[in-house]
């Protein structure tokens, strides 16, 4: 298995994860490293449903359904619960986030 790059998996997961699930089993992260990239990942699928309630949804692949691909929102938190890392909390809009 090819070595991962750690900031680039804390930054953007999905570049270097192929589902969520990925990073909670992840052997080269450390349980801190891995709610980081899990907490990163579930703000950029926020923003992402975000965008797509509002009509800015990217335009959808053949055999995707309109609007584009499913959220990631449930693999995420589900991955999250495995962790034991806290998700972000469902009441807010995801640009308030705050760490």
């Amino acid at each position: 298995m090819e070595e991962i790059d750690k900031d680039k998996a804390k930054t953007n997961p999905a570049a270097v994860f192929d589902k969520p699930a990925d990073v909670a089993a992840s052997k080269e992260l450390q349980p801190g490293e891995k709610a980081k990239a899990l907490q990163e990942w579930e703000l950029d699928a926020r923003l992402q449903d975000a965008a797509a309630d509002e009509g800015m949804a990217r335009k959808a692949e053949p055999g995707e359904k309109k609007g584009g691909a499913k959220s990631l929102l449930p693999e995420i938190k589900k991955a999250q619960r495995d962790l034991g890392a806290k998700p972000i909390p469902d009441e807010g809009a995801p640009t308030k986030f705050t760490p």
